[in-house]
This record gives C-alpha cells, structure tokens and sequence, in this order.
C-alpha cells in the first residue's frame, strides 16, 4: 500500500530481539522497503507537568504477590522498569539542557561560578514498603478527594468525570469533564484543602468576572458563594468555555463536600489522623483505639471498604497487635472476604500482623514529646499526617538523611543546603510518623520573570504505585525548595484500589487482555539464512536513537517536549 515504512521503537531493542525483527523482516522480502528505525526512549507517560507513570498497574500485583517469587520472575520484572525509567531519565535531561539553553542566551552571566561544582540530579528509587499508611488514609484536598469519593475514569493525561448539570431551563443533562494540565482552574485548586477550594474558586470567578468588566444592575458583579456562581454562571453564554470549567468544579466540590458528611468523614478522618500520627490534635498518644473503632465498624452505615481500610491502618500504625483486639475488630466490622484476604496480605508489604515492622520510624522516647506551638500547627487536623516520601525529600536536600536507608547508593553526592548551614542540622532518620508541618507558599511579583533552579533536579520514582498526596508532597517540596521535583511510579494509587489489590496478592495474576489483537496473516518464507540478519548486510536502515544525526551512535535523546 505504501512506498516504504519508517519504524520507531518506544524503548530500547534488545539486540535479540532486533535480529529476529531483522530475520522476519528478510523472510517476508520487506527490508528494503524499511528507510530508518529509531529507538525514541518515550516508554512512560507524563500525568502532571511534575508526575510520569509506567501506566502498569499489574506491577504491583506481580512485584509484592506471594504466588510466583522466584528470582527470574522478579529480575525480568524490574529489569523493564529499569528501561522504562531510563527513558524518564533521557527527557529530563533533555528538558533541564533546552531550559538551561535557554535563560544562558539572556543572562549571560548565569551560571555563576560553583566552588565546588553542583552537582548532578539525583534518582531516588523507593518501593511500596516505604509507607504503608499513606495508601489508606483519606486526604482532604481537592484532587485526591475527587479520586478518592467520586466516581472517576482514569485515563492517562488525568481523570475523566461525569456529573449531573441543571440547565437555564431547569432540566438536567449529563455533563462529562477531564481533569487535566491544560484545564487551569483545576491546576490551581487541585492541592488546596476541601475547605479552601471553595473560596478560592468564588475567588477565581470574580476575578474572572472582574477582568472581563461583567456587570449586574448595581455594578460589578461579584458571587460570593457557590450559590450565587451557579445563578451568574447561567447567564454568560458568550463565556462558553470558562462557564464550563467553574460550572463543573463548582459542582464537583460540591459532590466531594457532600460525600464528606454522608460518609460520617469527620470523624472517621481524625480517627485516621491520630494512629497515623500516632498523637492526637492536643499531642497525646491515643488511648484505647479498639474502643474507638468499634461504634464506627459496627456501624451498618459505614461502608465495608471504609472498615477494611480503618483496620488495615490500624495494624500498620500499631507497635504490636494484639490477637484478642484484632479478632475483637473483625467480628464487630462482619466484613466480607475479599476485605479480610486484604488484611490478611498486608504482611506481603512488610507490615507484620502482630508486630508492626516500621522500618522508618522508631518510637519517640519518653519526655521528647512537647506541647505544639499554635504557630506552628497545620490548618486542619484532618491534614496533619505527612508522607515519608516528602521527609526523604527533604531529608535529601537538606542532607540529613541516613545512607543507611539506601544500600544500594550507586552515586554518593553530599549537596550543598540553599536554605540552611548543614552544620547547625540534627542528623536524623526521617520519621514515618510526623506531626507538625508548615504548608508553604513562595511569595512571588506579578513582574517576576523564570529563573533557573536553586539546586540539582530530583527524580522520584515508587515501585508498586504512588498516592496523590505524595504527589503533592513533590510540588511543595519543589516550592519550598526551588527545586525541579519529578514524581513518578508504575501507576497511581487510590486507598479503595490499593485495598483491591492487597486482596489479590495471594492468587495467581491473570493474562492481561491483549491491546493489539495477533497477527494471523503469513510470512513467505525466502531462500536467506538466518545468519544473514545483520542490518548492514540485509538492506535495513542502520539503529539510530531519536537523538542523532550520525547513524553509528546510541546515545539517548528524546525528539517531543513534555
């Protein structure tokens, strides 16, 4: 049909594999007719400007599964990883030089003179292991509650939502929205707590409102609740597209905020917050959590996966679990099987179920504990739990973090601190359980041109899923910071899909259904041998990566932007 082909690979080829591509490519008497072959390294997708998954749920079940462990099994696993996350590597490089390029032709004077030089970035490579917690938690800001509380389609550039909408005539139609990068009243509001969203949505409208001179009979117009957004929204027909973004998160935050009442999440949320913490708002240690727990499980309102999620944190956040307590808890919640299969696989991660095994976290000795400055205390106690992603980060940058927790440190590089003298810094493992935290925000004028980065960009990558507060625990790190933060894993996780696959652990992985339905046409076969399936002997095109001009090289570059 077509007068020749150009083949583009979106990974790297092992050399096996391209001789036999080679030998078929001679069989069918096509290679001729084949004029380049790329390697492009783009085996990943990009979800956020900051966060890149490997789209690749099943890793997890594969990776932490208890039915195939053998070494074979688990090597070719993560060897695909590592390719997949070569190609990571390859585009951020590639980006940081275009950036870097770029500010060097107007400031000529930039980079100033290092003593010593900065360093390179740094790839921080961390499993599932590392938090146990995080998953099951609810977390209150706006972007983690949509996937958490509503019924949303993942899909790779974001989430896909449908809601109800009241029309001008007071009917209802179905309305369908994607959350995505380029949707920029989503991406300023996805990491604000439920409790700030809606202002800073009635916010964002009247400055809206404002800036395109709308006016009511008595001037400017101005809404000053979510009410009044919904009575203004109707009349600005000419403002097709905005209309349609504040209608849909107008009503999506009101969904979210509605599933926090009926789900009883007040309640069932500072539960959450005091075993992860491991104190309560006043800073004590909670007292007799089993008495705590049983009217919220007994409860025929409180949904079975809310149960199962209560229990698991409970045992992650334990120092020990007692038998009688846990067997006390499964008889009041009457969960199903598929939840106590969950239960019982959590000890596949790590956590022991009669012994937590937090590897991170050591209990705090006594006397060490202080009543919490009120200066000092996060704005809602429904938010006081902090990943342990984010304090590796931290912990990073600010070079107090114990190398002991990375054996395997193929490139040890001690970075200079932007913020703070190094030498003043307690050295200390950082904790799993962290209780008081500043949310930053970086002052900035509206005349305030881009300037490169402070230090060596930081790329974070989780094996067996991430969770959306640790994804917006690597844009505040890179806030606070200036810092380029990248986030990535083999795919996303929510507390009730995390709870699912806890459940499957211990059974055999399914086949994944096939994408591409197999070829069922012939191959002639040809007189050629299958010796002769070197490229430069058989007419093909030599390999090339994406990024090179002279043929014979195989070095790595990526054509496409972010």
């Amino acid at each position: 049909m077509y007068a020749a082909a150009h083949v583009h690979f979106i990974n790297a080829l092992e050399n096996n594999t391209f001789n036999e591509f080679t030998r078929l490519l001679n069989a069918a008497n096509a290679a001729n007719d084949i004029k380049s072959l790329k390697e492009m390294y783009v085996d990943f997708f990009v979800r956020e400007n900051c966060v890149y998954t490997l789209d690749n749920q099943r890793r997890f079940l594969s990776l932490f599964g208890s039915y195939d462990t053998s070494p074979t099994h688990i090597e070719a696993q993560l060897e695909d990883i590592a390719k997949q996350l070569l190609c990571v590597c390859v585009t951020i490089a590639k980006l940081v030089q275009v950036e870097l390029d770029n500010f060097c032709s107007t400031n000529p004077e930039f980079p100033p003179p290092r003593d010593p030089p900065l360093p390179s970035g740094t790839l921080i490579l961390l499993d599932r292991t590392i938090d146990p917690i995080a998953p099951f938690l609810h977390e209150f800001t706006y972007q983690a509650m949509i996937a958490d509380l509503l019924k949303v389609e993942e899909i790779p550039a974001g989430l896909k939502y449908e809601y109800k909408y009241t029309q001008e005539d007071g009917t209802t139609q179905n309305q369908e929205v994607t959350l995505v990068e380029q949707d920029l009243v989503y991406t300023n509001i996805r990491h604000m707590h439920i409790a700030n969203t809606t202002e800073k949505l009635i916010s964002d409208f009247n400055e809206f409102l404002n800036e395109n001179k709308i006016s009511s009979s008595g001037g400017y117009a101005t809404a000053s609740s979510l009410n009044d957004m919904k009575n203004m929204i109707a009349n600005l027909p000419q403002y097709q597209e905005m209309k349609t973004r504040f209608s849909a998160h107008m009503n999506i935050a009101n969904e979210c905020m509605q599933q926090f009442k009926d789900q009883n999440l007040e309640e069932i949320g500072l539960m959450e917050q005091n075993m992860a913490c491991g104190e309560t708002v006043n800073g004590e240690k909670p007292k007799n959590l089993v008495e705590a727990l049983t009217p919220i499980l007994d409860d025929p309102l409180t949904s079975q996966m809310i149960k199962a999620r209560l229990i698991l944190l409970w045992i992650a956040t334990s120092d020990t679990v007692d038998p009688e307590d846990l067997e006390t808890l499964l008889a009041v919640a009457r969960l199903e099987q598929e939840y106590k299969d969950a239960i019982e696989n959590i000890k596949l991660l790590g956590v022991q179920l009669f012994k937590s095994a937090n590897r991170l976290g050591k209990k705090m000795k006594k006397g060490l504990k202080k009543k919490a400055n009120p200066q000092q205390e996060v704005p809602f106690d429904l938010s006081r739990y902090v990943p342990v992603i984010k304090r590796i980060m931290e912990g990073h940058i600010d070079g107090t973090i114990d190398q002991s927790l990375f054996p395997h440190n193929i490139h040890n590089v001690r970075e200079r601190n932007t913020r703070k003298d190094t030498a003043e810094i307690v050295k200390e493992v950082p904790k799993l359980r962290v209780y008081k935290t500043q949310w930053h925000k970086k002052s900035t004028g509206t005349n305030a041109g881009p300037k490169p980065p402070s230090g060596p960009p930081i790329i974070i990558f989780i094996v067996g899923g991430m969770t959306y507060s640790e994804i917006r625990s690597a844009y505040e790190i890179a806030e606070t910071y200036d810092r380029e933060v990248y986030i990535g894993s083999t795919h996303i996780i929510t507390p009730d899909k995390f709870v699912e696959d806890l459940g499957q652990l211990d059974k055999k992985l399914l086949a994944p259904k096939k994408v591409i339905a197999p070829y069922t046409g012939s191959v002639h076969k040809s007189v050629r041998t299958a010796s002769n399936t070197n490229s430069s002997k058989s007419g093909l095109p030599p390999r090339t990566s994406s990024s090179s001009s002279n043929t014979s090289s195989r070095s790595h570059r990526i054509l496409g932007k972010w």
